[in-house]
């Protein structure tokens, strides 16, 4: 049995070494199998241009010259004359309340104010005849008196039941509405005048130094962000409070923005220029921080970049790069350092200014 065993494991190794050489041979025949790939490539030369800094802040708009319409009396109103958003004159009725009861009194002051008279202007003559006391008549004419102050009182009052517009402008919504009794100091509705708006903000006071008066704003409804409007900056505060800087800013075009409404505030600080930048999709960030992929010589080069900030699909590289690299866009994530590629460029022209987009914002 041992006889028969040995050549058996002869005949197994002679096999085994058969097989490797075999392999061996297929490596020799086939080299480019386990040589690198040449990876294809998209590049376009890293450019330098202009940024316009920008910061971001919330604020809340006022108008230069608004009222809020109260109520002046406890009453049921029986009138609107308005809607909202509706252009109003100056004198014009807005809310009317029920006026049956001082129309009332004023027509019984009215009577009163009649008699008193007539009874003062008998006593003056009497009086002037010797043939009634001075005191007789002076009561009669402080009855005559206090019958006009009366009348005077209750006119009044009665006014105050048609609210009408201090002067001319545009009406907000109220919400009330025909029928309802409103109470003393209830608020209708405000008026404001549309061409005279102001936005009130703030903005990190870290970078105070940046503000200045007339840069430009532009100004976002955070109902509806596709409104918006530009502004110049009017007032920059002195103080600092809490970390911030309050500002204003004067609207130029105010049709969809209105008193108390919340907004959010784009202000350009300064220019920026010969700033490199690079599509957001060329930057790979891990654990090693931010990297990008140039070719040099027909090669993959791995370079470190620092960034700034991004904006609009691009992003501010601070460090790293210098104009005219060779910036791989399509084709970095499966690079390797050294690695030969084959180029084709990017048809993308980049813009010469942009807008930056700072993430520092008020609160």
């Amino acid at each position: 049995m041992k006889q028969k065993c040995i050549p058996a494991m002869v005949f197994a190794a002679m096999a085994l070494v058969l097989v490797g050489c075999d392999k061996d041979s297929q490596l020799a025949s086939h080299p480019k199998k386990h040589a690198s790939k040449i990876a294809q490539v998209e590049t376009q030369p890293v450019t330098a241009r202009t940024l316009t800094e920008q910061i971001t802040g919330y604020g809340v708009v006022k108008s230069h010259n608004s009222v809020v319409l109260k109520s002046l009396q406890t009453s049921q109103i029986t009138a609107i004359h308005f809607k909202a958003g509706q252009t109003v004159k100056k004198g014009q009725v807005l809310v009317q309340f029920d006026p049956s009861a001082a129309k009332a009194k004023v027509a019984r002051d009215q009577a009163l104010l009649n008699a008193s008279k007539q009874t003062w202007l008998r006593q003056k003559e009497l009086v002037n005849k010797g043939v009634v006391a001075r005191s007789t008549y002076d009561d009669s004419e402080s009855d005559y008196k206090q019958a006009l102050a009366q009348l005077e009182q209750d006119k009044s009052q009665l006014a105050e039941l048609a609210i009408k517009a201090p002067f001319d402008g545009v009406i907000s919504q109220t919400d009330y509405h025909v029928g309802d009794v409103i109470t003393v100091g209830n608020t209708l509705a405000t008026l404001y005048t549309p061409d005279q708006l102001t936005i009130e903000y703030q903005l990190p006071a870290v970078q105070k130094s940046d503000y200045k008066l007339g840069q430009q704003v532009t100004v976002y409804s955070e109902l509806t962000p596709t409104e918006h409007a530009q502004g110049t900056v009017s007032y920059v505060s002195p103080n600092i409070a809490l970390g911030l800087v309050s500002l204003k800013a004067q609207l130029s075009d105010v049709k969809q923005f209105s008193p108390g409404q919340n907004v959010k505030v784009v202000q350009q600080t300064r220019d920026l220029l010969q700033q490199v930048t690079i599509p957001t999709a060329a930057l790979m960030t891990n654990i090693q921080g931010a990297q990008v992929f140039i070719v040099v010589n027909n090669k993959a080069r791995l370079r470190d970049v620092k960034v700034g900030q991004y904006y609009d699909g691009y992003v501010q590289i601070v460090s790293g790069l210098a104009v005219g690299d060779q910036l791989v866009v399509n084709g970095q994530n499966y690079l390797r350092t050294d690695q030969k590629v084959e180029v084709f460029s990017a048809h993308k022209q980049d813009q010469p200014t942009q807008s930056l987009q700072s993430n520092t914002a008020g609160k």
